[in-house]
């Protein structure tokens, strides 16, 4: 099984390929996020959310999948909810996941996006570093915007990008 939501879209950074919506295997998608959120999902659940997703963005290098994004479209403010965002671990470190959001950043704003929304584990320095070095900020919306988004457990932090 694949996955091709109106495939087409490509940058090319030094050996690394960045695409939304192409024909990817699933299995390229489980092996980079399962690894990294294992004890949130099984194969299973895993599958689920990835068919929920309307964008779907991987990083390849060389032809081996990297890293890979899961996005949806929320609330009636024109968001984007960033369900999944993971590199491989043989790959963090080198700027991956950093070129794979700004990716994600541009084309956001190309489409004429509001915002990004996302979750991440308030441990996970690093990934809360890159999210706040590209302009993400931690939980600064009212309660109104908020009930449009989906939340999680006191566990997790909220971060919210505003591309307007």
């Amino acid at each position: 099984m694949s996955y091709n939501r109106n495939a087409n879209y490509g940058y090319f950074r030094g050996g690394t390929e960045i695409s939304r919506n192409r024909n990817y295997p699933l299995w390229h998608l489980e092996d980079v996020l399962l690894p990294l959120f294992e004890k949130d999902y099984t194969y299973d659940s895993l599958r689920e959310t990835i068919r929920s997703a309307n964008h779907i963005w991987c990083a390849y290098e060389y032809g081996k999948c990297v890293a890979c994004a899961l996005i949806t479209d929320v609330g009636t403010n024109g968001g984007l909810y960033v369900m999944l965002f993971g590199v491989r671990k043989s790959a963090q470190g080198r700027g991956i996941g950093k070129q794979l959001l700004e990716s994600i950043i541009r084309w956001s704003r190309r489409q004429g996006y509001s915002f990004l929304y996302l979750h991440t584990e308030y441990d996970n320095k690093k990934a809360i570093g890159m999210y706040e070095r590209a302009g993400f900020q931690q939980e600064v919306f009212g309660n109104i915007f908020r009930e449009q988004l989906p939340q999680f457990g006191s566990d997790v932090l909220s971060m919210i990008l505003f591309l307007m």
